[in-house]
């Protein structure tokens, strides 16, 4: 069984300031955040960090103190499908990993990878609003590049 945990950044500034969008910074909020999540995930064996390059999102992903950080271009708002391709992108000796993006995307890939019996509890912290610093974990069989019977286990917000 290898677990994703799929991470939307901390808070960030209404604006980048001259920046732009990408540019964007967390907020002292966001980084708390980012450290909250991090000691709730401490135990959870991440080995890698796959992250959006955007400001925001690469601070979120350092901010976790988890495993290696590797940052991705395409996973600035990507889509669902960019998603899944940066994750086949992992080794199959990876069995854990994490993903800090953006939305709609990575709520769009909860929503799409949270199978038939997800965790009610976790579901229920997701159903209605995907906030900044959500993380859901994601258990599947199968390699990175095929998701097999995939099932939301656990939530959390930062």
């Amino acid at each position: 069984m290898k677990r994703v945990y799929l991470i939307r950044h901390g808070e960030a500034e209404f604006t980048g300031h001259g920046r732009g969008d990408h540019g964007r910074r967390l907020t002292e909020e966001g980084h708390e955040q980012a450290r909250t999540l991090g000691e709730l995930l401490a135990e959870s064996g991440i080995q890698v960090v796959l992250t959006s390059t955007a400001d925001r999102a690469a601070a979120t992903a350092s901010g976790l103190g988890l495993g290696e950080v590797r940052p991705i271009e395409e996973l600035y708002n990507a889509s669902t499908a960019a998603l899944l391709r940066s994750l086949a992108t992992l080794d199959d000796d990876v069995d854990t990993a994490a993903v800090v993006a953006h939305a709609p995307g990575i709520p769009a890939l909860v929503d799409e990878l949270s199978g038939d019996d997800p965790d009610p509890q976790a579901a229920d912290l997701i159903r209605h609003h995907f906030g900044t610093a959500t993380c859901a974990g994601i258990e599947f069989s199968g390699s990175w590049a095929h998701l097999d019977r995939p099932r939301l286990f656990w939530a959390a917000r930062g």
